[in-house]
């Protein structure tokens, strides 16, 4: 139960606090730049109220490792006070409780930017990449998970909460590059913040554990998000040139494609990065799904190889055949159909390279 709670806190959290960098960045953009959005205020006090709750996921993984050893009431003591995890919950429960009071009395939209970047920072402080390098791990895990909230924040904003099919062309014209730019940022420090995880030469053999599945599934499963970014800054913008289109089911769809994203993240944070992994596999084993995927017990030292044949090849290829479909999809004007090609591209691809690897 509890390997099922902490990640589904985690996932809360991605989506807590891009809906308040959402907020907060939208109130810097003028009003002739962007679709009426009409956000319930509870909506913003409980996301709030949320992270404070949701952040305390690490500490209650923490809390149930060590209370075997020291009990309940020692481990919980030592994870407020003795461990990163503890000493950010209590500076991120702080700013967001000052937050959740400079939102309800609608204070300075300076203010509300400030103690969400604290928020954010907080969040970096407890990071995996901060306790390895912290100064280096601190700045490129902060900026990542701001930036991906940022991103996701303004989507949900103007897909889900937005009133009047007015300003979208306006909307667009300078969102499609601002997104642009936080793909970048994005894929940059998220290679920085992986790589001081895992080698580049190791990428591969991680796989065979949990921690190599969640990373190589989110990475798949960030194409059909480009995928339909393409389709919302190039197409979309296209399509409003020359008739009344509506945009938001599209933008719904890149946020549903984003959860899948937030959630493999969601995983992939409870788990321990592995530093060597064949003393990994040796110590802990490697992943049971891959083994019953494969048909064969896995252990050190490995020596894996990329053999793709002629089914997994074609797996590869139909995936590709599945993002393709997302334009085709948006052609026919049916965004449900974009978010089950994107689903069924990840499913495929992941499909033809895990069964192309030889151990």
């Amino acid at each position: 139960m509890m390997n099922m709670l902490i990640p589904f806190a985690e996932f809360g959290n991605y989506i807590l606090f891009s809906i308040l960098a959402g907020h907060v960045a939208l109130q810097f953009v003028p009003e002739e730049k962007k679709p009426v959005i009409r956000i319930p205020k509870p909506v913003l006090l409980l996301s709030t109220l949320g992270i404070i709750i949701f952040t305390l996921g690490p500490i209650v993984q923490v809390i149930s490792f060590f209370k075997e050893g020291i009990g309940l009431q020692q481990a919980t003591l030592s994870a407020f006070t003795d461990f990163q995890v503890g000493k950010a919950w209590t500076f991120i429960g702080f700013m967001a409780t000052l937050l959740w009071m400079t939102i309800h009395v609608q204070g300075s939209r300076y203010l509300q930017a400030l103690l969400l970047l604290l928020m954010f920072l907080g969040v970096g402080y407890a990071s995996h990449s901060a306790s390895l390098s912290f100064w280096s791990g601190l700045f490129s895990h902060t900026t990542h998970f701001l930036i991906v909230s940022l991103w996701t924040g303004i989507l949900i904003h103007v897909s889900w909460f937005s009133k009047k099919q007015s300003n979208w062309l306006r909307f667009l014209r300078w969102f499609t590059p601002f997104a642009l730019a936080c793909l970048v940022i994005i894929l940059i420090s998220g290679f920085i913040i992986m790589f001081s995880f895992v080698e580049p030469q190791d990428y591969m053999k991680s796989w065979v554990l949990p921690y190599g599945q969640m990373l190589l599934l989110k990475h798949i499963s960030i194409i059909p998000v480009i995928a339909f970014a393409f389709v919302n800054g190039y197409l979309v913008k296209k399509a409003l040139y020359l008739s009344s289109f509506n945009p938001r089911p599209w933008l719904i769809g890149e946020t549903i494609l984003l959860m899948i994203v937030f959630y493999f993240t969601g995983v992939l944070g409870t788990l321990m990065p592995p530093h060597e992994i064949d003393i990994t596999v040796s110590s802990e084993g490697a992943s049971p799904w891959v083994e019953w995927l494969l048909s064969k017990d896995i252990v050190a030292p490995l020596h894996i190889q990329f053999i793709p044949s002629l089914q997994t090849i074609l797996l590869m290829i139909i995936s590709l055949v599945f993002l393709s479909m997302i334009v085709v999809s948006f052609r026919k004007t049916k965004p449900y159909l974009g978010i089950v090609f994107g689903i069924s591209f990840i499913a495929a691809l992941y499909m033809g390279l895990m069964l192309s690897i030889a151990i």
